[in-house]
């Protein structure tokens, strides 16, 4: 049974204030979500009510019979905020309301609010505004949509987007009215769904935040609630696809991908968990509600699953978070194991037929949860995958959701069913499910749906994700790689696979799926040239993952989602609005994908980005470039671009890491290099909600003089459950000249070839020293200097250099191929193209000597356009093609 409060806590713990300081691991609220509004931020004029919730956002009600509404709606769950300033004066014929931002006349005639009666003027630039009911947005910035299933690029399918709550045009309106409350009940949930009262009535929200994006976001969040931060294992990989798998075959697929070295934190096992019930594809038979028959299922398929009680119980020693796949639309069929169970639970008479679905009748939500899922949770089962298709809205509760109340009650019994620890902790609820409308932000996480693997589909995504960001839906997750083919494709796409899997890196959730086609196949290491770029993106996703939860807690703080349009930071700039293949991927991110095919001669694909202004460091290449400009660039299969601020500093995580339930005493630390700057990197125990109260902070900085680097680390603020006393760092510095020496607080740490803990040592790939502590106590502050004794160098020798080190790589066997193709197997390959291609080598085995490499280098490469052009072992194709990706 669910706690009295546990829909209350929820919408509580959404709406609580951020500690700068630890609190009580127990106290995780103490702000209760409000839906009374001070009464001194109302004013009333007739049927008319006023209140006055930010000096950017006004409540508009008009009802006919004077009844105002103060329970909370799906979307508005608090509107007890502090009083803005504001003056306001009424009579029995018109109020008028004044705050810092806004102006609204009201004429009171009776009727509802028309253009006739209500105005606003605002200011959302520098030219003032009146808006009147009726008029048009065409500026709307818009939101989200439910489903993209049946996308194929621009072409939504089912489905449209919905509107937003940003608006170049300075306003947006949110129309509440049709929407359903949430009231007080006497029932143990306490509160529950319930229609609004009849007669005509009006509930709007106008905001008027200009293009102060960032200001509406946090504002709203205060009134609809939190995105609650979901456990840190939920932004690894996520291992999916519909297919028949058996127990012992999703054993081999997570040692297999383990065994290839690609790290994994969450497993889904699709709709074959359970008994179909004879369920084909042509042809299916349905049921009364119209579903086919096997669709919903909750009986486990022992043919596949013999004991699923040690299936799941291997997937926890395995470290993987598990979850099954439900579509309920069908309800409670007599041939389900359950059906006993849930029928004398809810008290059903009918024996022998089915119990129709009702998730918004409170006795058969009970039911369903204590009779049905519980006992599968108390096997193993970490979350479900609900998995809804069928009817938008309820048939008995008007104008409700289905998918919102899936989200609200499945959110609510998650909570409940936290497990709870040996300190009283409780795990982060979360569950995987569809967008149900405004409000569902405090329901992560969401999947997209299922659309066409196509490249259009692929470079759809990135606007579409950012775009989200527009209602505060930060937790998209796709099926990366496209989730069904057309029917002309014969099979995968090995290169679409690899460039979905790169652009994933950079979304919420990082799941692959398909649909049950033998010709759709997700197995890295069955595309031998393309596994191991498909490992490298899912360790660099792996990787990034303390920079992408510190852009999750951020998302809880200010109600900005960690994939964001780039016109939040730049709303006055024409080219923050067109550019919809790319988008900040938290503070200091800008990522995109490469959507279409390399050239079958170059080997590169082309990829325009567009960087505001300062410096941007291209992460994939070594590149640092300079903003307010346009670029256009090529990339290999093997380049990942992502373009970092000049100065931000990288929380990361070493190689090390392929779990992230397991813990790390390691932190590596990213200098990009251009400009000096700081992060505040943020820490809590990974898994529990004591983070809305209980975490740590540490500050870091990095300066540069002529002849030193240096960088603090201060002590550790904060602590949380489980923190470490001590760990060590990892400080990497690309695209730096190596130092003379190096100190650790004091300490002088050696130069090594082969790395180890109190040491230092230096790529020649990416040129870049990298200093490695010995594990330091994190409630002290520590020093890293770099020395320099002549001064830093010329840094700009090395921008870039990393991309041609690379390339040679792969081009490098490629040549060898080539003169053995061409008659000369023997022969070395041409001694200028050694120099340029060995040169990270060299500077591997003596960085010190790196200034006379380098002259060798830029001597060699200067010659190489006419030794490619001049070699005779070597095709035209093959020319064109090293010519191409070295830039000559």
């Amino acid at each position: 049974m669910l706690n009295p409060k546990s829909i209350i806590i929820s919408a509580a713990i959404a709406l609580s204030p951020v500690y700068t300081q630890t609190a009580s691991a127990t106290d995780v609220s103490t702000e209760v979500a409000n839906p009374v509004a001070n009464e001194k931020a109302t004013v009333t004029c007739g049927n008319a009510r006023f209140t006055v919730l930010t000096p950017q956002m006004i409540r508009m009600e008009w009802c006919a019979d004077g009844k105002w509404e103060d329970n909370k709606s799906l979307t508005f769950v608090n509107r007890r905020l502090d009083v803005p300033r504001f003056k306001s004066s009424t009579s029995k014929k018109c109020a008028t309301i004044t705050t810092d931002a806004l102006s609204l006349t009201y004429k009171n005639d009776g009727r509802p609010f028309d253009a006739s009666n209500l105005k606003i003027t605002f200011k959302p630039g520098l030219k003032k505004m009146t808006w009147t009911p009726g008029t048009t947005d065409s500026l709307n910035l818009m939101g989200t949509t439910r489903t993209l299933d049946g996308c194929d690029g621009k072409k939504l399918g089912r489905e449209p987007m919905e509107t937003g709550l940003l608006s170049r045009s300075g306003w947006a309106l949110i129309d509440d009215s049709g929407k359903p409350l949430i009231v007080p009940t006497d029932s143990h949930w306490n509160e529950w769904v319930a229609e609004r009262g009849e007669g005509e009535r009006q509930d709007w929200y106008f905001l008027a935040y200009g293009h102060d994006y960032k200001k509406a976001l946090a504002d709203y969040q205060k009134v609809a609630g939190r995105a609650m931060l979901p456990p840190k294992s939920t932004l690894g990989y996520w291992w999916s696809r519909y297919w028949q798998y058996s127990d012992d075959e999703m054993v081999d697929i997570v040692d297999k991908l383990r065994s290839y070295d690609i790290p994994i934190d969450v497993l889904i096992v699709d709709m074959d968990w359970h008994d179909t019930f004879g369920l084909t594809k042509k042809n299916p038979r349905k049921d009364e509600y119209g579903q086919r028959v096997g669709w919903t299922g909750y009986t486990w398929q022992k043919e596949l699953f013999p004991n699923p009680k040690n299936f799941l119980e291997w997937s926890n020693r395995a470290n993987l978070l598990t979850a099954l796949n439900l579509h309920p639309a069908s309800g409670i069929q007599p041939y389900e194991e359950c059906y006993d169970a849930f029928t004398k639970a809810y008290g059903w008479t009918e024996k022998g037929k089915s119990v129709p679905f009702r998730i918004d009748e409170q006795k058969w939500a009970d039911t369903y949860f204590n009779t049905v899922l519980a006992p599968m949770e108390d096997m193993g089962v970490d979350f479900w995958w609900l998995d809804w298709q069928q009817w938008l809205d309820s048939k008995y509760t008007k104008g409700l959701s289905n998918t919102f109340w899936l989200n609200h009650t499945f959110f609510s019994h998650a909570r409940e069913r936290a497990s709870e620890g040996t300190d009283g902790l409780n795990k982060r609820p979360f569950i995987y499910h569809r967008w149900g409308g405004l409000g569902s932000h405090r329901y992560p996480l969401g999947f997209s749906g299922d659309t066409y693997a196509t490249w259009e589909t692929l470079a759809f995504l990135p606007w579409f994700t950012s775009t989200a960001s527009n209602v505060n839906y930060g937790y998209w997750g796709h099926d990366i790689g496209g989730h069904m083919f057309h029917k002309d494709i014969k099979e995968t796409d090995p290169e679409l696979y690899l460039r979905w899997l790169q652009y994933g890196v950079f979304t919420p959730i990082f799941k692959t799926h398909s649909t049950k086609d033998r010709r759709i196949v997700r197995y890295p290491w069955a595309f031998p040239d393309h596994q191991f770029m498909m490992r490298d993106a899912i360790q660099l996703r792996y990787a990034l993952v303390p920079y992408i939860y510190n852009a999750a807690r951020a998302n809880y703080d200010t109600g900005v989602a960690m994939c964001r349009p780039m016109y939040y930071e730049y709303p006055e700039t024409d080219k923050a609005y067109n550019v919809p293949e790319q988008y900040f991927f938290g503070d200091d991110i800008i990522a995109t994908a490469v959507a279409h095919p390399v050239d079958t001669v170059t080997g590169l694909a082309d990829r325009s980005v567009w960087l505001p202004e300062g410096k941007w460091y291209d992460y994939s290449t070594g590149h640092l470039y300079d903003g307010n400009t346009e670029l256009n660039l090529s990339y290999t299969l093997a380049e990942n671009p992502f373009y970092v601020r000049a100065g931000a500093i990288l929380p990361m995580n070493p190689s090390s890491v392929k779990s992230l339930q397991v813990p790390c005493d390691t932190l590596v630390l990213t200098f990009i290099p251009g400009a000096d700057g700081s992060l505040s990197h943020y820490e809590d125990d990974g898994e529990t909600d004591a983070y809305i109260n209980t975490y740590a902070t540490t500050e870091i900085s990095k300066n540069t003089s002529d002849k030193t680097v240096n960088v603090k680390i201060g002590a550790r603020k904060g602590t949380f459950h489980n923190a470490p006393s001590r760990r060590a760092y990892e400080l990497r510095f690309p695209a730096t000249m190596p130092p003379t020496s190096v100190e650790v607080d004091g300490k002088e740490y050696p130069y090594s070839r082969f790395p180890q803990p109190g040491t230092w040592s230096y790529d020649g790939m990416s040129l870049q020293p990298t200093v490695y502590t010995e594990m330091l106590p994190v409630d002290t502050d520590a020093e890293v200097v770099l020395h320099y004794a002549d001064g830093m160098g010329d840094s700009a020798r090395l921008y870039g250099k990393q991309q041609i080190f690379r390339r040679c790589r792969t081009l490098t066997p490629e040549f060898k191929e080539e003169q053995s193709l061409n008659g000369e197997s023997y022969i070395m390959l041409p001694e200028g193209y050694l120099k340029v291609s060995q040169c990270p080598n060299f500077i591997l085995e003596n960085p010190q000597a790196i200034a006379t490499y380098l002259d060798d280098f830029d001597k060699a490469y200067r010659q190489l356009p006419s030794i490619i052009r001049n070699h005779e072992y070597s095709g035209d194709r093959f020319k064109t093609r090293v010519s191409a990706q070295l830039g000559l």
